[in-house]
């Protein structure tokens, strides 16, 4: 109820009551009396009214008000709950360290380069490479299916940011740390980016054989992993980069999440210390096995990639690989020509220039796709093709 509204109520009832008394002045039924009484009486029943409908409207008025305010309020309850969205996650983004999402994992490499060189001293290279130096400065720690998407298709050009990642690597093996999915286990992924049989693992092998034979490393920088991919991974510092593997694309073409962790317990650093250092450490861990193997292979010499490469077969054939002749050709080819034309010398020589026909023969193994006769003569009128080429 308004106060001027009390104000005219009240007055009309103190004033109605006075004329009522001043009105006993006068003999009852004389006109001043009756003017009087009826003045006093208006101004009473004017009251009652005014004091009636004010309680009234006041309602519809507020109901009125209130349905006139409700927009405004929905909008500033809307807000409020919105701020106390963002305030959770504003908390969750402290916690998790979140500071960018990339579309691609292109950009973020971009981004992660010039992390990576920041901790690289580049006048290591070379007392690395000959007294296998170990920088104190952290490592650079890698989770990967086959590093493509990092370094690029290794018998071609690379995209530029793939070329420089693949220079810095190579100029800095020791202060890597790149744990690939075992080949064995590739074929895995196959169906969901929708390659063919034998590509991924042939793209594995080649990239252990760049990162053995070419940057030099050994199981101290490299290792293989019998297991799916789930989450590519970087690890440069307190920067950490995360791409997790969906079910039917590539990685490297979807979601990229870039973290800064300023602490070791935080939920991310956890994560990645999981992932990558507890898994990295499963090295000679004989309760690490799976089907009697060791979870984690490292790959010191060629002939921990031949192994690897041995255990690429189908599933009750022990005897047949999934990669086709045309495929060890290539690898053999890659080893033995591709990487010598490109100015590459190899630090760690593979057995022959034909390890991979070598080893197939003398296991007497069949390649995917053909006969175990047919697979001689195929990679023999290979290695024939290639030395009238040479």
């Amino acid at each position: 109820m308004h106060a001027i509204t009390m104000v005219f109520i009240i007055a009309g009832f103190l004033g109605g009551a006075c004329l009522a008394l001043l009105a006993t002045h006068w003999s009852p039924g004389s006109l001043p009396n009756t003017i009087l009484l009826n003045l006093g009486s208006a101004l009473v029943s004017t009251g009652l009214i005014s004091l009636i409908l004010d309680l009234f409207w006041s309602k519809e008025r507020a109901r009125a008000e209130k349905a006139e305010l409700k927009p405004f309020y929905d909008k500033f309850q809307q807000f409020a709950n919105q701020l106390e969205k963002l305030e959770g996650r504003l908390e969750a983004f402290k916690k998790l360290g979140l500071n960018f999402c990339h579309s691609s994992r292109s950009g973020a490499l971009n981004r992660f380069l010039g992390y990576a060189r920041e901790i690289i001293s580049p006048e290591n290279s070379d007392t690395e490479k000959k007294i296998n130096y170990k920088s104190p400065q952290k490592t650079i720690n890698i989770v990967s299916s086959s590093a493509r998407g990092l370094m690029g298709y290794l018998d071609r050009e690379p995209h530029e940011v793939q070329k420089e990642w693949r220079e810095l690597i190579t100029t800095h093996p020791c202060q890597f740390h790149v744990l690939l999915t075992h080949p064995a286990y590739a074929h895995l992924r196959q169906p969901a980016e929708e390659r063919s049989s034998g590509d991924i693992e042939l793209e594995i092998l080649k990239t252990a054989i760049y990162l053995n034979c070419v940057a030099g490393m050994g199981r101290d920088q490299l290792r293989f992993y019998r297991g799916s991919p789930t989450v590519f991974a970087i690890e440069v510092d307190r920067h950490i980069l995360l791409n997790p593997y969906p079910y039917g694309k590539m990685a490297m073409e979807t979601l990229c999440l870039e973290f800064e962790s300023e602490s070791e317990s935080s939920y991310v650093s956890d994560f990645v210390g999981m992932h990558f250092n507890h898994t990295w450490a499963f090295i000679d861990q004989p309760s690490k096995l799976v089907d009697g193997k060791p979870l984690v292979v490292g790959v010191d010499a060629f002939e921990d990639i031949i192994a690897a490469f041995a255990e690429c077969t189908y599933l009750g054939e022990p005897g047949r690989l999934r990669l086709t002749s045309a495929q060890v050709f290539e690898l053999d080819t890659f080893t033995s020509k591709v990487i010598p034309s490109q100015g590459r010398n190899l630090i760690k020589k593979p057995p022959s220039e034909t390890p991979f026909k070598d080893y197939i023969e003398k296991k007497s193994l069949t390649c995917s796709g053909q006969t175990e006769i047919s697979c001689y003569i195929s990679n023999s009128n290979n290695r024939e093709i290639s030395n009238n080429v040479a």
